[in-house]
């Protein structure tokens, strides 16, 4: 009899062992993924230094934050590093603009891509506007990397 009181007392012991180290498992993986996306390379700083970098003219910094994979022209052909930082010239006029991010509010998420509604706001001869845009980005290796086209104007 006592022999079967010590079997179920180790077995209760190592079941509620076992069931300790699953629930400090499961807090410390939701501690990883609540600070994953605060600290270190993050959705949000991807897009910050993608405009950043846009508005200063460092079309490499941009060019290196866009993927690779979706620098395609309208047929689908891949385009260039030389082709892209052409169009970005284009676009830009090869000055610095005058813009800067306002509000950033993320809007979908799922897996490793998420979309933000990003504010950009200009004053331009004391007059002062904004423009939202929809920007994918998604994680490719440990980077996050804006999809191109690199937002749809609202």
């Amino acid at each position: 009899m006592r022999d079967n009181w010590r079997r179920i007392s180790n077995t209760i012991r190592w079941v509620a062992a076992l069931i300790l180290f699953v629930v400090i498992g499961m807090a410390a993986y939701q501690v990883y993924d609540f600070y994953r996306d605060r600290v270190g390379t993050t959705a949000e700083k991807a897009v910050q230094t993608y405009f950043e970098a846009l508005v200063a003219g460092n079309y490499e910094e941009v060019y290196r934050l866009t993927a690779k994979s979706d620098l395609t022209d309208i047929y689908g052909r891949p385009i260039t590093k030389d082709e892209f930082i052409e169009q970005l010239r284009r676009l830009t006029g090869g000055r610095q603009l005058p813009l800067r991010v306002g509000q950033m509010i993320k809007l979908a998420e799922h897996k490793e891509s998420r979309v933000y509604a990003v504010t950009l706001q200009s004053n331009m001869g004391g007059t002062s506007g904004q423009s939202r845009l929809l920007v994918e980005v998604r994680r490719e290796g440990k980077d996050w990397v804006v999809c191109y086209p690199f937002g749809i104007f609202l």
